[in-house]
Parts: structure tokens; C-alpha cells; sequence
């Protein structure tokens, strides 16, 4: 690499997906390119130190989804794809090319807005999905979902995903949701297997407010982002909302979510 002189610095927070060897070499090349340039980087360890100019994230969608959890979105992130999907990573450039756009200035900021999910005093965010569903593969549940406006529909199924933009190609989709562009202020409501003719995803306005209220013979359980977060014996009432909380992504290059989403789906590029 071509060792240029800045009359800046930058601080880098550094995530790996520890199971992937190609995440932990590209991983130690940015961190010396970027120590060579006069940067500091740190390993994360559970906590955003001040001062951090980008967290830099070397893994797939998964392992962005767990940093955004544990780091509270305090910072940009740059996702470096050594995964499948790469819905939310970046694929393409070199990490020498990333480092060098990246103190150049030469990037953009993808803002995604996420769900606020209450439980009781609880409160958990959501980028891509909340999903409120049981415990057992016996029983199914009932739920009753309601705005504001009053109720919206009630379920006789396996659980319900209320879904992002961003998680309109995760799990929404794998039930039967419409994919959204996240460019679009609404979120998804899914039935899980409904046990009905009639059931049908519906969007909503992001700025609707939904209530979702289960009740089943068994355990009640819901998933935030893939990770369970509450159990609960048959009850479980959520109210869910996307208010002012956004993870902010950089861009490097131009990139068309439709051409995106066609990659991934028919050639799993």
C-alpha cells in the first residue's frame, strides 16, 4: 500500500467474527494499513471508547446485527462482508481501498431507522424484526394486533413479525412479507403460519403505533434480531414503534438495493 500523510487521525473500532479466518486476516491488514497512516484501532470488547470516528466490521449481516445490539449505534459502521447475504455489509474494494475512502472522505451515510419494542418498563430495539412467538411446536397462539385506530386483526398462528425495511428480506420475507425499499417510512406486520384463509401481511405507516397482545396454552417468547429476549407463560402484550433511533451505515460506492436484492436471491452474489 502506497503510504500517504494525513494531518488528521482517526480512531477505528474493530469487530470480527472470530469463527471466520478470512474476517480475522482482513481484520490485521486494516488495523496495520490504518496504524501505518497514524489511526488507532481497538479491538471491541463490549463498549464504544469516545472519540471513535467508525466501527469497522468484519463479518456478515449476522455479525453486524450483534455489534448494533451490544454498542447502542453510538457510530458509523463500515461492514466489510466475509459472510453470505451482505445485505448491510459492503462487498467489493480492497481494505486498503475502504481505509483510503474512508480518510478521504469519499463515502456516504446509509441512515435505517429502528423499531422500539416495550415490554412493561423493558425497552429493546430492533433492526431488522421483533418477533413474537411460542415455545413449543404444539399449540398455537392467539393474537390480536391493534394501532391507535383500533384493532388491525387477530392471528390463530405460530407468532407474528413486526419487521423494518431492513428486515423486509430477513425473516418477514421467508413468511410471505413484500420486500420493501429502505427508503420507504412503514414497517411489515407477518403472520407466522396463520391458521386462516384470510391473514395477509400488512404495511403499516412508520409512524403508526402497534400493540400486540398474545395469549397461548404454552410459553410465549419473543426474538429481537434473531436473539430471544423474553419468555413469558401465556401472556405477552408488546407495544412497538419507530421512533428516533437509527444505525447509520457508510457507503462507499453507489448501489442499487434492487440490484441488491435480485444478487442475492438469484445468483447469492
Amino acid at each position: 500500500m502506497h503510504i500517504l500523510h494525513y494531518n488528521f487521525s482517526m480512531k477505528f473500532c474493530i469487530v470480527i467474527n472470530k469463527s471466520k479466518r478470512k474476517a480475522k486476516e482482513l481484520a490485521t491488514q486494516f488495523t496495520s494499513e490504518a496504524q501505518a497512516l497514524g489511526n488507532s484501532c481497538y479491538v471491541f470488547s463490549g463498549t464504544i471508547l469516545p472519540d471513535t470516528n467508525f466501527a469497522i466490521v468484519f463479518g456478515g449481516d449476522g455479525t453486524i446485527l450483534k455489534f448494533i445490539r451490544s454498542s447502542r449505534i453510538s457510530v458509523p459502521v463500515l461492514g466489510i462482508n466475509c459472510g453470505h447475504m451482505g445485505f448491510l455489509a459492503e462487498a467489493g474494494y480492497s481494505v486498503s481501498e475502504y481505509l483510503q475512502r474512508l480518510m478521504n472522505g469519499d463515502y456516504q451515510i446509509d441512515k435505517r431507522k429502528l423499531l422500539s419494542v416495550y415490554y412493561g418498563d423493558d425497552i429493546f430495539y430492533a433492526l431488522n424484526e421483533v418477533v413474537l412467538g411460542r415455545a413449543d411446536t404444539i399449540n398455537l397462539m392467539d393474537i390480536e394486533v391493534s394501532t391507535d385506530e383500533g384493532s388491525l386483526d387477530r392471528y390463530r398462528a405460530d407468532g407474528v413479525i413486526v419487521a423494518t425495511p431492513t428486515g423486509s428480506t430477513a425473516y418477514s420475507l421467508s413468511a410471505g412479507g413484500p420486500v420493501l425499499s429502505p427508503r420507504v417510512p412503514a414497517y411489515i406486520v407477518t403472520p407466522i403460519c396463520p391458521h386462516s384463509l384470510h391473514s395477509r401481511p400488512i404495511v403499516l405507516s412508520d409512524s403508526d403505533v402497534i400493540r400486540l397482545s398474545a395469549k397461548s396454552v404454552g410459553t410465549c417468547i419473543v426474538v429481537v434480531d434473531g436473539v430471544k429476549v423474553l419468555t413469558r407463560e401465556h401472556n405477552c402484550e408488546l407495544t412497538v414503534y419507530a421512533k428516533d433511533v437509527y444505525a447509520s451505515f457508510v457507503r462507499v460506492q453507489k448501489r442499487s438495493f434492487y440490484k441488491t436484492m435480485l444478487n442475492k436471491f438469484t445468483k447469492g452474489d
